[in-house]
């Protein structure tokens, strides 16, 4: 093989090439999807040797960045494969983060050409990021606009080009909520790395048919050569997802394992116990990318007995990290207030340690970071190495100091943020976040046990803990209670905890992230309550 991760997928198109590689949703209602695409591993194959012809006929060569954004849907993963073939890495940027952030990534991305829809691309007379860059458009066209068809060229089989692990393939721009976006660079060993990695923490079985909410599944599921059906779902707003549509698709193409986020997983489960069916076939049910409350722990098990469901503990630098049975999480909600969020037993790729790091970090010599471990049982922030791990953000220093420890062998530590112990069985459980401790008197209290007891209050759907000119509560009642009657409530149960200093705020919603509607959104919520 020439080392190009794309090799991985395209060697499915003569070993199975007649055998759905994606199932892509068109169109959809409340209740069902009403037009779907299926591409077999060949056609796919089909189309991502055209589009490498129509690029070089387009005069982009190798190394080239190419920025793609445009919906989730046959054209993307046939662009995105091409590309890589091509040996063009692809610059990925969080549609959610808005038009400044946007505009500010695609100007560090270095990119040559940029792919996307009108609604990016009108911009391009004012703003410096879109100028002296080829830009495609995939819904018009335009002065100063290449049509998307350009990229289509005659029909050859796909070749891909020699690529070394340590070139760039995948590069991809966090949202930014808790600072400037960061483009997290994936090579082509990395992206084979994690494939890797994934496979042995969660193998699958033969007849496998996928319905992830996370794109790095996806890749993997192509790798494999199992069948991936996308969920008809807006990927910006998956927490308002038409569950009854999910569920009915799903059961139309005999859907094994399904993956997402807690608020997609949450919406899906509510449709359950309203009395939509759930797939026969399915046997796995995933949840990551945001804590996972307790009550929705025991909801899904509820609602899908006889399904494996696991917390899935990873993150864009390091997929998987760890994970664990929901049935493990609720078992230790009811034994007592856990101490944590559990996230599991760490992927045997993933090399995890706990740490107290001086600031700034330390330059780590052969011992790497074992002077800097804590004792077992107390609490530390979580840092992860292996070759699944990436080593670096996209020309970004300060970021790379940040995040990233590197050893003399050239293997890096990275710096996940969170603040983490092990039990007595060596599983992971969340506290909080280094920057997300909050001072009440003389005590530096992590957010997230808090919050998961807060929680287990009657009349609350979620609680956080942020420090916004003094430490704060909010609030997001289900409805259930008075909104006075709960806040006394949670004052009571913070006196309890000699926490009665911290003011209580009953509050309509709770923001949380746009990527996946899920994780707290600390920096809006400490502006909300005034911080």
């Amino acid at each position: 093989m020439s080392g190009n991760f794309v090799e991985l997928i395209l060697r499915h198109a003569e070993t199975r090439p007649d055998h759905p590689a994606l199932v892509l949703p068109g169109a959809w209602d409340d209740g069902r999807v009403t037009a779907s695409e299926t591409l077999t591993f060949g056609e796919l194959a089909e189309r991502v040797g055209r589009r490498q012809a129509g690029l070089a006929r387009e005069e982009l060569r190798e190394d080239d960045r190419v920025v793609l954004m445009f919906g989730m849907g046959a054209e993307l993963y046939v662009t995105f494969l091409a590309l890589l073939a091509a040996g063009m890495p692809v610059v990925l940027i969080d549609g959610g983060m808005g038009g400044r952030r946007i505009l500010g990534a695609i100007a560090r991305s270095g990119a040559r050409a940029v792919v996307g829809v009108h609604a990016l691309l009108k911009h391009r007379f004012w703003a410096p990021a879109l100028w002296g860059r080829r830009r495609y458009c995939t819904d018009g066209a335009g002065l100063g606009l290449r049509a998307f068809a350009h990229l289509d060229g005659e029909s050859l089989p796909p070749v891909p080009v020699e690529r070394g692990p340590d070139d760039h393939a995948l590069i991809t721009f966090t949202s930014g909520s808790t600072g400037r976006p960061k483009g997290a660079d994936r090579t082509h060993g990395l992206l084979t790395a994690q494939h890797e990695a994934l496979a042995e923490h969660f193998p699958e079985e033969p007849d496998e048919v996928d319905m992830p909410c996370f794109p790095v599944v996806t890749l993997h599921n192509l790798c494999c050569g199992i069948t991936t059906v996308l969920p008809p779902v807006d990927f910006a707003s998956v927490g308002a997802a038409p569950a009854e549509a999910v569920w009915s698709f799903a059961a139309e193409h005999g859907v094994t394992r399904m993956s997402g986020a807690p608020a997609y997983v949450e919406r899906l489960i509510a449709a359950l116990e309203a009395g939509t069916p759930a797939p026969p076939t399915l046997r796995a049910l995933g949840i990551g990318g945001a804590r996972v409350p307790v009550a929705l722990s025991r909801r899904v098990l509820a609602a899908l007995p006889d399904v494996e469901s696991k917390v899935l503990y990873g993150s864009t630098e390091a997929e998987p990290i760890a994970s664990a049975s929901l049935a493990e999480v609720v078992a230790l909600g009811e034994e007592h207030e856990a101490g944590g969020v559990l996230v599991g037993t760490p992927a045997s790729m993933a090399d995890v340690r706990l740490v107290e790091l001086p600031d700034p970090p330390p330059l780590l010599d052969e011992r790497g970071v074992a002077p800097f471990c804590v004792p077992d049982g107390e609490t530390g922030e979580l840092v992860v190495s292996g070759p699944h791990v990436n080593k670096g953000y996209l020309d970004d220093p300060e970021a790379n100091r940040e995040n990233k420890l590197p050893m003399p062998d050239g293997s890096v530590w990275h710096r996940t943020g969170d603040v983490a112990w092990r039990d007595e069985q060596g599983r992971l459980l969340l506290v909080g976040r280094v920057k997300d401790a909050v001072r009440v008197g003389d005590r530096m209290i992590q957010p997230f046990v808090l919050e998961s007891t807060l929680e287990q209050t009657p009349g609350v759907e979620r609680a956080a803990l942020v420090d916004a000119g003094g430490p704060k509560v909010a609030a997001a009642p289900d409805g259930t209670v008075e909104p006075a009657t709960l806040e006394a409530s949670l004052a009571a149960a913070l006196a309890d905890r000699d926490l009665a200093g911290v003011q209580v705020h009953v509050v309509e919603a709770i923001p949380v992230d746009r990527r996946h509607n899920s994780k707290i959104d600390r920096p809006t919520l400490r502006r909300l309550l005034g911080g």
